[in-house]
């Protein structure tokens, strides 16, 4: 707690004392008012000084230096209000998201949505707006023989508000005809929530890439 700093909902208001965290783009460059990757880019007695058996620090500095060199990131995101200077978490890259003020994994959803035979796999991620609104966004893919369309898509709000909560229930519901995947079997989130956030995105290690495609331009998604 900052209790000499005004407090904004839904904001951490102030960094830690004396620590010289930075949320960055992906070149590493210091930014304001849009999402980036949280860092720590000046040393710090908070940071770990070593791994178990890695006698020569090479595990350490490719796990938590490589990306953004000189600077210390383990893979959590942020948005900074360039008004209040303050810090809105919106998590890890790919796993979390927060609706009305509801915080929920991905998984928590997957886990509804794989009880509805018609639905082949999923994914859902968050889609941000100017003003730093988060709403879930949810993409089907169905399974050959089926249809998307309104009744399917009721059923699983339905199913959602009664395993979960009605602010669970992903503000955009819709079709897509593939979910990227990389060579691990790991669905790749944080590809289409950059894709649909109009973020830079690398798509090497994608090895059904073409599907990429399908999350450009959405209709659904635009003007939010």
């Amino acid at each position: 707690m900052a209790p000499s700093v005004p407090i904004y909902k839904g904001e951490c208001p102030a960094r830690a004392l004396g620590i010289d965290i930075q949320c960055v783009d992906e070149s590493g460059k210091p930014i304001e008012g849009e999402y980036g990757e949280l860092v720590i880019a000046k040393p710090s007695p908070v940071l770990l000084l070593g791994l178990w058996k890695d006698e020569d620090g090479s595990l350490r500095r490719k796990t938590y230096y490589s990306k953004f060199k000189g600077k210390f990131s383990i893979g959590d995101f942020a948005i900074v209000n360039p008004i209040t200077k303050g810090f809105i978490i919106c998590g890890r890259s790919d796993d979390t998201l927060k609706q009305q003020g509801t915080r929920f994994g991905s998984s928590e959803i997957y886990n509804v949505v794989d009880m509805f035979y018609e639905v082949r796999d999923s994914l859902c991620v968050s889609q941000y707006n100017n003003n730093f609104d988060e709403r879930a966004v949810l993409f089907l893919k169905m399974r050959q023989g089926y249809h998307f369309n309104a009744e399917l898509v009721a059923r699983i709000q339905k199913a959602i508000t009664q395993e979960l909560t009605s602010k669970h229930i992903p503000k955009i519901i819709t079709e897509t005809r593939d979910i990227p995947y990389n060579m691990n079997g790991k669905k790749m989130e944080i590809i289409v929530k950059n894709i649909i956030n109009k973020r830079p995105y690398n798509p090497d290690n994608i090895i059904n890439s073409e599907c990429l495609e399908n999350f450009k331009d959405i209709p659904e998604l635009q003007n939010f």
